[in-house]
This record gives C-alpha cells, structure tokens and sequence, in this order.
C-alpha cells in the first residue's frame, strides 16, 4: 500500500497535529496522499486536496484519526467503495481504532511493507416490511437498538427467527449486535463477548423486567424479526431505531423489523492477526 486517505475527527484531533505528522511521514516515505479540501488547506498542505469523487476512488487505504465512533461513521460511508480502514485511536476505549497515537508511524511503515492483515467484519442490515417489500433502512457495523424514546420505559418485543417464535421481551429496548459491536452497548447490557472474527449475531434485551433473561447468539443466516403490536398502548410516536449509536429511524409500531447479515462487511487494517483478547484485556482495565 502506498496510496492513503485521511480522515480526522477536527473535535479529536482539534489542532489536526496528527494529521500533519502523519501527512509529513508520508511525504518522507514517498506515498501518495489525499486530504479533503478543508483539511488540505487547514495544515497548507493543498498538495494534496481531492474532490471527493476521486479520493476515496484512488486510494488504497483509509486512515481514520478519532475514536471508535469515527471509525463506525467511516466505515458505514466507504462501504461503496470497499476500501481497507486504519484507525488510530485518539479517543478512550478504542476496540476499533486499534492503533494507539504514539504507534501510529511505526505501524504505517509495516503497511507500506506489506506487513498487515486486512479482516472483514460483519455487518447487519435493518429492513422495515412496507406493503409485503423488504425496505433498507440502514447497515451497522456495531448494533442496531430498538426503544423507545423516553427513558426507560418498558415496551413488549416479540422476537422470531427463521420466522420461530423465540420470546416475548418486556424491556426498555433490544440490542442485535454483531461479534464486533459485542463489546459496546451488548456488553454493557450484559451480553456476551464474541470474537470479531467469528460471523454471528447475538440478541440481548435492555434491562428486561424478568428474573430469567439471557442473550441469544445466531449464526449470520439466521434472520431476526421483530413485531412492536403486542403492546396494549400505542407509542407511534416514541419508538427509534438507532443504528451503531449514530443514525436515528423514527418508526411505526405495526412495522415489522427484519435484521440479517449484510452481503457488505468493513475492512479493518491490522498488525496483529491474533490480537483481540490481548486487546480486549488492555481495554478492559485487565492488564
């Protein structure tokens, strides 16, 4: 790889010295580089300002300065375009933007020797059923939530997979998460960890009102629907889908809800094939 694209978060990287210093490491090394035009002109360096349509067209990577939520807003944009994901981590917990700032030139000169590993993760697609047509909603990366707006206020769920009926959930919401979203709003809400490399979906309700609640974990066939009209009360007007923390979706409650494996998956870049429960027990406060 030789052929990169930038993209910092300005509220991470405020005075875009990382941008710079990595911009500056790049020239060094003889890699071609494009930078939107604001950011080109913010470090005067309009060498290398590209129209959108090309930038992303003639690069062979990405690196993206900021966090996790950088990263999953980055990799939901490129998805047209198939291209592999840096992330460097300029945020806190950083399950994505795996590599850390002071590491960020060494690690971008194994790349340009070709000592990295490119891993595909799942991705879910969110359908709304409108008059018997499938309707595409969104693409996650992480998870998609369905709640209510109000805070923590119980709706019923009814859950089926493969067209089974599997549960009725009273909860403030339900999470379906992907082995890479299982360390975020899953594990939070008690789910289990599930490795990114594996290809499955776990569903896990959000504080249900029950004793006996437990995530189920789906291979990536299966398909999860989920019916919001088993409710007495009608919260038409309170009801979202949220898809990785970031894309909001009011919806009806006679919509029926179809979550499956997306046919597109994000690329992340990688020095360290087997290194996720190393990084799981560094982010975790384990070490």
């Amino acid at each position: 790889m030789n052929k990169f694209v930038i993209i910092p978060n300005l509220t991470k990287d405020k005075k875009l010295e990382t941008t710079k210093l990595i911009v500056d490491w790049l020239e060094k090394n003889d890699c071609k580089i494009c930078l939107p035009a604001q950011i080109a002109n913010y470090i005067n360096k309009q060498q290398y300002s590209c129209p959108e349509s090309d930038m992303y067209n003639n690069a062979d990577c990405a690196i993206v300065l900021g966090g996790d939520g950088t990263i999953l807003n980055a990799a939901r944009n490129l998805l047209k375009y198939d291209l592999p994901i840096l992330g460097v981590n300029l945020g806190n917990l950083g399950f994505l933007a795996e590599v850390e700032k002071k590491d960020a030139l060494s690690t971008l000169s194994k790349i340009i020797k070709g000592d990295y590993y490119v891993q595909r993760r799942m991705m879910l697609d969110v359908k709304k059923l409108i008059n018997d047509k499938e309707d595409l909603i969104g693409v996650a990366l992480n998870d998609i939530v369905i709640a209510r707006t109000s805070i923590s206020r119980m709706m019923k769920y009814s859950i089926y997979v493969n067209d089974g009926h599997v549960n009725n959930y009273s909860a403030d919401g339900i999470i379906v998460s992907t082995p890479t979203g299982s360390t975020a709003y899953n594990l939070s809400a008690g789910g289990p960890i599930l490795d990114p490399k594996n290809e499955m979906m776990v569903i896990t309700p959000i504080c249900p009102h029950t004793l006996m609640s437990r995530s189920i974990v789906l291979s990536k066939n299966d398909v999860v629907n989920i019916s919001l009209e088993n409710n007495r009360k009608s919260w038409n007007d309170d009801i979202m889908i949220t898809i990785d923390g970031q894309e909001s979706i009011n919806i009806d409650q006679k919509d029926k809800i179809i979550i499956s494996n997306s046919y597109k998956s994000a690329k992340l870049i990688t020095c360290n094939k087997n290194g996720f429960y190393t990084l799981l027990r560094k982010k975790l406060g384990n070490c």
